[in-house]
């Protein structure tokens, strides 16, 4: 019975320590679109796309790792899921790192706070997540 119950929780565990890098610099099948947004209202980024607000650019480069635990497993932590976003501005330029749960789940930028909301679609345990698949919500407050 120990070794039926050892075996579960490393299956388990190996569902929620799951990593994955998907950037758009190595994806070349990965649009450019740029939208305008809105100052204090979250939105949704595929990986490649770009959007402006009030002279700000950013572009969602990348999920650099993927631990969060598949909706349809147990796991004795949430895991998280690190993106990696472009952030411009006035010939400027800096790539943030930001978190699902760890920290930093927000940045700071001329003034400007741009926060990691979530990220989609949730795991599962079988069905590894496409790089198209991925959507970054994101909240830019001043």
């Amino acid at each position: 019975m120990r070794h039926l119950m050892a075996a579960g929780l490393i299956a388990t565990l190996a569902a929620c320590s799951s990593s994955t890098s998907t950037d758009v610099t190595s994806n070349p099948q990965t649009s450019q679109t740029v939208s305008q947004q809105e100052l204090g209202k979250a939105f949704a980024m595929k990986i490649g796309e770009s959007i402006a607000l009030n002279g700000l650019r950013i572009t969602f480069r990348s999920v650099d790792a993927d631990s969060r635990c598949p909706i349809d497993a147990v796991c004795v932590w949430a895991g998280d899921g690190q993106v990696a976003l472009k952030i411009e501005q006035s010939g400027k330029s800096t790539v943030a790192s930001l978190h699902t749960t760890l920290e930093p789940k927000k940045t700071e930028w001329s003034g400007y706070t741009i926060s990691l909301v979530s990220l989609l679609p949730s795991r599962k345990a079988a069905t590894p997540v496409k790089s198209e698949d991925y959507r970054a919500e994101i909240v830019v407050t001043r």
